[in-house]
């Protein structure tokens, strides 16, 4: 068994829905869909580390958590608790949907590389358009 030590762990419930997957950080309250599980995942990866490059650029933590609602983490703490006991998670959740919990971990470098980053892109709003 391999070993990873991650400074912070962003808790993810995964779920499908028509046909797509969807991964929502909890944390954050950020959701992702993809084809499959893992380019569901890789999104959301990549839109965490937007969100936190663009919050250290704004010198804003506020942008950082902004935690989904609570019957999300209640359905992850359950999904958890299955896999924990050894159950593979069949449990249908309140909106019908099988859903998995999963975290994505940051290490010291990992958001070193993401200020790094934040340094040399800068967030500029494009021209807005009202329909």
């Amino acid at each position: 068994m391999e070993t990873n030590i991650y400074d912070f762990q962003i808790r993810v419930l995964l779920s499908k829905d028509e046909g797509d997957f969807v991964a929502h950080a909890l944390e954050m309250d950020l959701v992702s869909y993809g084809k499959t599980e893992k380019e569901a995942l890789s999104e959301l990866d990549n839109l965490i580390r937007n969100q936190i490059s663009f919050a250290i650029e704004k010198g804003d933590d506020s942008l950082i958590l902004f935690n989904a609602p609570q019957e999300y983490f209640k359905e992850w703490e359950k999904a958890h608790g299955n896999v924990l006991r050894g159950i593979i998670a069949t449990e249908r959740s309140a909106t019908t949907k099988k859903v998995r919990a999963v975290a994505i971990g940051f290490t010291k470098r990992d958001i070193d590389r993401i200020k790094k980053r934040s340094r040399s892109h800068r967030f500029e709003l494009g021209p807005i358009a009202c329909a």
